[in-house]
């Protein structure tokens, strides 16, 4: 090789040297850039924000909706970070409640995992279906005319295996969690669902013989009735001995909550004596018997007072001014209660 053409080659080495260190510095430029971009805090308005990612986006979408709520910097490097992360196609839909100081990272991290922001509701004891519905559709859940037609559904009944025209009783008494993409029926399945564990539960050991002469259907309505009567669960098994010994007497139950349950939207708040008149197979001053279904949804410790009632001879029993109840052996002894605790001083 001649001196000229050594010359050349030590040319040719150093230029490519140079690129070498040129592309090196731009690498290690644009790592050093996407590991700030992983960590740094986006400029976001507030402590926290809440953001909806719908079913099918893209990763571009994501991330202008990301960015127009400032919870990321830049629209692309969170693509590229994405992309490096083997995440572009991992990301869930989802209503997400994010920290606006949170980095790129953290969110891609909960978006991934589907940490989605979960709601919740409570059903408290003895609400019946027409307070279920109000109470879901200000939940803004679902309509309550949707909510009961549901109820309603054949399908539906027949899959949980319920006897009545509606799903009233059914429904367990809880505080359910539910993301904005759970459904009206979803919901209400999880109610179901909640129900019939709690009642394999309760039926799995001794139960009352009068209990045991009874349908599922005819225990949750009397556990309904129990749960309407008692102000005081304490009281709940006493109460349910009541009826029970009424049933057994061939007595009529006369529980008012039945009534009430028969006038639905033409109670006014105060029962009169027409009121006890009533032809609905519900109002039980009328038909002997219990009604023909639940007239509430009760909870735990009313199903747990149907099963297994209290022995005692009481027949009657008024409510006191201390939220309790005066039980009686005969009708004089509850005239007198009624006298003590319900009429009005003149």
């Amino acid at each position: 090789m001649t001196a000229a053409e050594k010359k050349c080659c030590m040319r040719r080495r150093r230029f490519f040297i140079a690129i070498a260190m040129i592309s090196g510095i731009i690498a290690i430029g644009g790592l050093g850039s996407l590991h700030l971009y992983f960590f740094a805090h986006a400029p976001g308005p507030g402590p926290e924000q809440i953001i909806l990612i719908e079913a099918g986006s893209s990763l571009q979408k994501i991330a202008a909706d990301l960015h127009e709520q400032q919870l990321i910097s830049s629209r692309s490097s969170f693509i590229l970070l994405n992309r490096v992360l083997g995440s572009a196609t991992r990301l869930q839909a989802g209503e997400y409640r994010l920290d606006a100081a949170a980095t790129p990272l953290a969110i891609i991290d909960s978006m991934k995992n589907g940490r989605i922001l979960l709601r919740q509701v409570t059903i408290p004891e003895g609400f019946t279906l027409t307070q279920i519905g109000t109470r879901l559709q200000d939940a803004d859940l679902c309509r309550s005319d949707d909510f009961t037609n549901l109820t309603q559904a054949p399908d539906l009944l027949a899959r949980w295996d319920i006897a009545g025209e509606n799903a009233e009783g059914y429904l367990f008494p809880s505080t359910y969690k539910y993301s904005r993409q759970t459904s009206c029926r979803q919901l209400v399945e999880m109610m179901l669902a909640a129900g019939q564990e709690r009642w394999r539960t309760l039926i799995n050991g001794p139960m009352a013989p009068e209990a045991q002469a009874l349908t599922r259907g005819q225990l949750i309505t009397m556990a309904s009735i129990i749960q309407k009567e008692a102000g005081n669960k304490a009281e709940m098994p006493l109460i349910a001995s009541v009826f029970y010994n009424r049933l057994r007497r061939g007595m009529r139950l006369e529980s008012d909550p039945t009534t009430i349950y028969a006038l639905k939207e033409n109670f006014d708040g105060n029962l009169k004596r027409r009121d006890l008149r009533h032809p609905s197979p519900y109002n039980t001053y009328r038909h002997h018997g219990l009604p023909p279904g639940p007239i509430c949804n009760p909870g735990e410790d009313a199903l747990q007072a149907a099963l297994r009632p209290d022995r005692s001879d009481y027949l009657y029993f008024v409510a006191t001014k201390n939220g309790g109840h005066q039980f009686s052996r005969t009708f004089r002894e509850h005239n007198q209660a009624v006298e003590k605790y319900q009429r009005r001083p003149h």
